[in-house]
């Protein structure tokens, strides 16, 4: 005699209930409950059949039970809904077809066209229209897999999820749901949008409980007024904080500021930036290179520190060069102009000129640098000093230099051997001091200096290029110097000029240098790398030493 399997008997029993079933269907159309212990295993490896409209074997299978019109399954914790499900009892496998609803626990509902359950593994497959919904969140997808032994969700062809919370939708091509963790991974061609920005990125991570957003690959994250671009970073979009890595950087209002690592505090409009940072202001066409940089969007400010090197490019490729302790560029927001402050241990390099002082500001507005605090300027042979210069900028170029108070230009006068075919410095200088100094440039060279008030001069006579023959000392209130190719070719003493003219050989050494004669060639910036060599550090309001 051939004994049956547990399973047989079992869909034997399934077959004797059927015939039961339609009988009791033809007393009672209602929803059938079926209450039978085998079919209602408490084990929480077996589906269980809470009920149905109608029910029948699928098609002569004896191991296959068809349940048609509100059928109802569960297994442990896990309840399904369904319009026509399939039963395998042999292997404990659910197919289900129709308006699904599979639950589990109080808070997760999921919710699809079909669905594939084996009930060995917990592995739920649900096609068309998938929804996912767990408290305020709603995952949607064409299909999704659940593995509810581990509660995690995943799908691969394309999902989005809405989150009513925080007013959240996001899009991605993989995704990832850790129920019991309430986290949410997304993989390829990530989009997060929110009512104030837009996020892109190649991989997201997503916590439910601390609403905080980690992402890796390239991001951008787009808000109305700025971008914001990282390789990897988190985002707490409880609290509009976030942190940027790896090459990050911040456009706002015509700024931009790059660093290593980035802050961003989007409730204050406040940034931060560390470590190889650069702010490019491309209004005034600036870029300022540091350690430390912050940007502040309500006051449209933004400040660099920690070896800064700042670039300010002309026409061509002509380009001033400055460093100093701190930059800041603030935005006028009425004009809609920017000005530059450098404050502290300032040195600047052009080819055309270089300068030293302790702060400088420049303005859009009118395209003035303002050096204060016994500034120095040097062009070519020249140092030029006052207790406050005024350069002024037309087209990209230098138009006029003004030297407010104690002013001071020296020329070094040199000549050319023609024995050893070089320059010789001879020690020797012409100097200008006066109340208030102006040099006119065009196309920047030197074409006139004007002096006003408390005139006083010395220049060494002879023929240009050779050894001089004497030295001619004159006080004058005013005086104007006209120049032809950066060399002087004619002056003008006004208001009754009082010298004299000395022999070479009769030129005593104090004769030589006007009162307050300072030549301070060692500070001069020979080049751009020369800036972040040296500092300069003011230590009262007329002493500049060499760190």
């Amino acid at each position: 005699m051939k004994i049956k399997s547990k399973y047989k008997f079992k869909a034997t029993l399934i077959s004797s209930i059927k015939v039961a079933f339609f009988v009791v269907i033809g007393l009672n159309s209602s929803s059938q409950v079926f209450n039978d212990s085998l079919l209602n295993d408490t084990s929480k490896n077996v589906i269980n059949i809470l009920g149905a409209d109608s029910f029948e074997d699928d098609e002569g299978n004896l191991d296959v039970a068809k349940f048609v019109g509100n059928a109802r399954f569960s297994q442990d914790s896990v309840f399904v809904r369904c319009d026509v499900g399939y039963l395998e009892t042999k292997l404990q496998y659910l197919k289900a077809i129709g308006n699904i609803i599979v639950n589990q626990g109080d808070s997760l509902f999921l919710y699809g066209d079909s669905l594939n359950y084996d009930g060995e593994t917990k592995i739920a497959i649900v096609r068309g229209n998938v929804r996912l919904v767990k408290g305020d969140m709603t995952l949607s997808s064409s299909s999704l897999i659940y593995n509810l032994n581990t509660n995690l969700a995943f799908y691969s062809k394309g999902g989005t999820v809405v989150s009513k919370k925080n007013n959240n939708t996001l899009t991605s091509t993989k995704g990832y749901y850790y129920s019991d963790y309430q986290s949410l991974s997304f993989k390829e061609n990530v989009v997060l949008t929110n009512p104030e920005y837009t996020m892109t990125s190649d991989t997201l991570d997503y916590n439910e409980i601390s609403e905080i957003a980690y992402f890796s690959g390239n991001t951008f994250i787009k808000g109305e007024e700025n971008l914001i671009f990282c390789k990897s970073g988190y985002y707490d979009t409880k609290n509009d904080i976030s942190e940027f890595n790896q090459d990050a950087y911040l456009i706002s209002d015509g700024h931009k500021i790059e660093g290593q690592k980035l802050y961003y505090d989007r409730n204050t409009g406040f940034g931060k930036a560390i470590d190889k940072v650069i702010l490019t202001d491309t209004a005034n066409k600036i870029i300022v290179n540091g350690d430390f940089a912050t940007r502040n969007e309500i006051n449209n400010t933004s400040f660099v520190t920690g070896n800064t090197l700042l670039s300010k490019w002309f026409e061509g490729k002509d380009t001033l060069f400055l460093s100093a302790d701190t930059v800041k560029v603030v935005k006028n927001e009425l004009t809609k102009k920017n000005s530059m402050y450098s404050y502290h241990s300032v040195r600047f390099y052009k080819k055309d000129i270089q300068g030293v002082c302790d702060s400088m500001v420049f303005l859009q507005s009118d395209s003035v640098l303002q050096l204060y605090y016994d500034p120095i300027i040097w062009s070519e042979n020249s140092q030029m000093k006052g207790d406050t210069i005024f350069v002024y900028i037309a087209n990209n170029k230098i138009d006029k230099l003004n030297f407010r108070k104690n002013s001071f230009i020296i020329d070094a006068i040199n000549f050319f051997d023609s024995i050893t075919k070089s320059l010789v410095y001879t020690k020797q200088y012409d100097q200008i001091k006066g109340k208030n100094i102006t040099a006119y440039f065009t196309q920047d060279s030197i074409r006139k200096v004007i002096v006003k008030g408390n005139g006083q001069s010395i220049f060494f006579t002879g023929e240009g290029g050779k050894r001089k023959q004497g030295l001619n000392r004159i006080d004058c209130s005013d005086i104007e110097i006209r120049f032809d190719e950066n060399k002087i070719d004619e002056i003008l003493f006004i208001k009754e000029p009082a010298g004299k003219l000395i022999p070479i050989q009769d030129v005593k050494s104090e004769e030589e240098k006007l009162k307050g004669f300072m030549w301070k060639i060692e500070l001069k910036p020979l080049s751009k790398n020369d800036l972040i060599k040296k500092k300069i550090v003011v230590t009262d309001k007329n002493q500049l030493i060499n760190e």
